[in-house]
């Protein structure tokens, strides 16, 4: 059933809303998410759905309302100068590629992409990081940066706006408000070449700040923002897993708050690990700070790495009694709430470990103890693929409120071939949900490092707004989503803003998509 969308404006300072609005109810449980409630099933409806069920993936698919007609769109990248995939969602259960009609370019060694509304207009744009086919082409490539015209097509302006990367074999987008001054920033890492910061101007150009910040001479190929501190400054982590080049330690990049950063990763407690694929920041155990877990592409015995945040600013190394010290060859790693009980699951993409890349996906279950249990088989959600997986994001792309999974297979060892891609169908329980869109006015307009909190009685959960759940090379734009369990009321929202504003709201009906709109 499709969910009627709800939107508020406040006041910068932080309100109370009236009764007398419908919306806000008098609150009929403040209990903690709790009770054995069955958990979801999910179905491939990928052939349903009108999607192809093969491709070449790179990076992470993302979601994005591209055209703002309420229902997330999906852009699939393709390796290896192979047409991408762009879906529209026709609010039916069913997408069309409208890939021609867009006129992105046809080809390129695509790898990393992104939506991101540039111009603060309320129109996502798309931004796709471009190799140098195997090196051939180093220094000599730039990246795409599309401008979304609002009528379904899309104008390149990488070049005009100085966001071009000719360092050479792009990889991962990473984009965010360090400085909080209203303009989106932008990390780009790459392969065998040094990563690049962006600076956003505000007048529509960027200025390479690289060295003034102190990101100079670290070579990754994945970096990731998020607050670990909860100072108020998105923050760098960044780690690096492509053969057959020496691989990069782990490395943690503290946001000063003045335009610089500062390696931090011994202090805080991460270790010297190398072959890190994917970067997935999210409140596990509903503390208020961000936790940190890390895929790793590699069959030599490393395991998957789960740190908690501590909330000093330091972590601690939970792998295996979280039951996640997986020794695996992964990629793709999302958070998200799959059962709607209000504590984030996790979704691992595995890369296989034999000759033909064969293995299934983990879906790990949080068991709201501090542990994980993989139940991926007994939903449904396994991704068996015979090539080697890639990417995952979660959405939901029918606003039922509950998240459905789209995950993508490709390169089979060192042949680019193709693999198969899934969209799962979450059928969803009788678990309740909001879900939470920001629109930044004094901030960006994705609202990129908002901080929003619920409370349901005295249990809290944290999101914060930074383009996904998990990044592998890529960054989506979708609406921030908790699971209530049996609560119908949230006592309260709070939105805190890059700009400082914060907005209070209090026993807000569950069930809905709310929209958040800054100091309007």
């Amino acid at each position: 059933m499709k969910v009627t969308k709800i939107t508020l404006t406040f006041a910068k300072t932080s309100l109370f809303l009236l009764a007398t609005i419908p919306l806000l109810l008098e609150a009929r449980t403040t209990a903690q998410p709790s009770g054995a409630v069955p958990l979801p099933v999910f179905t491939d409806v990928t052939a349903s759905a009108g999607l192809n069920l093969l491709g070449y993936p790179f990076g992470d698919p993302i979601w994005g309302d591209f055209d703002n007609d309420g229902d997330l769109d999906l852009f699939v990248d393709n390796h290896y100068n192979k047409a991408p995939y762009f879906y529209r969602n026709n609010g039916d259960g069913t997408f069309t590629d409208i890939f021609l009609s867009t006129t992105v370019r046809f080809s390129g060694d695509r790898h990393g992409s992104a939506w991101i509304d540039l111009a603060h207009t309320g129109l996502l744009d798309l931004h796709i990081t471009i190799g140098a086919n195997k090196g051939g082409a180093l220094g000599m490539k730039e990246d795409e940066f599309l401008l979304n015209n609002g009528d379904g097509t899309f104008s390149e302006d990488g070049e005009a706006a100085g966001i071009t990367n000719t360092y050479g074999r792009g990889r991962s987008i990473a984009w965010a408000d360090y400085d909080n001054d209203g303009y989106p920033d932008l990390l780009l890492g790459n392969l065998q070449t040094q990563m690049v910061f962006y600076k956003n101007n505000g007048d529509g150009t960027f200025t390479d700040v690289s060295a003034g910040a102190g990101l100079t001479g670290y070579q990754y190929v994945e970096v990731a923002w998020a607050d670990y501190n909860n100072d108020g400054y998105p923050d760098v982590f960044c780690t690096d897993a492509l053969f057959p080049f020496q691989p990069s330690l782990d490395k943690l990049l503290k946001n000063n708050g003045d335009g610089t950063f500062t390696d931090v990763t011994a202090q805080a407690g991460i270790q010297a690990l190398t072959f890190g694929r994917s970067i997935a920041w999210g409140d596990y155990n509903n503390d208020g700070y961000l936790d940190l877990f890390i895929s790793r592409g590699s069959t030599t015995g490393l395991k998957q790495t789960l740190y908690k945040n501590n909330g000093d600013g330091t972590f601690t190394d939970v792998s295996d009694a979280a039951k996640l010290g997986v020794i695996s060859n992964n990629r793709a790693a999302a958070w998200g709430d799959f059962d709607n009980d209000g504590y984030l699951d996790l979704y691992v993409v595995t890369s296989g470990n034999d000759t033909d890349g064969k293995g299934p996906s983990y879906l790990y279950h949080n068991n709201r103890n501090g542990t994980f249990t993989d139940v991926a088989a007994t939903v449904g959600a396994q991704a068996v693929a015979l090539s080697r997986g890639r990417g995952a994001a979660w959405a939901d792309y029918d606003s039922n409120g509950f998240l459905d999974l789209f995950v993508t297979n490709g390169e089979d060892g060192t042949a680019y071939s193709q693999g198969p891609q899934i969209l799962y169908h979450n059928g969803g329980n009788v678990n309740n949900w909001l879900e939470v869109k920001l629109v930044g006015t004094t901030s960006n307009r994705q609202g990129l490092g908002a901080r929003v909190t619920i409370t349901i009685g005295r249990a809290i959960q944290y999101r914060e707004m930074n383009g996904s759940m998990g990044h592998f090379l890529s960054q989506g734009s979708t609406p921030l989503h908790f699971g209530t369990g049996k609560a119908t009321i949230i006592n309260t929202v709070v939105v805190k803003w890059p700009s400082g504003v914060v907005q209070t709201l209090t026993k807000v009906a569950a069930d809905q998509q709310l929209t958040v709109v800054e100091g309007q």
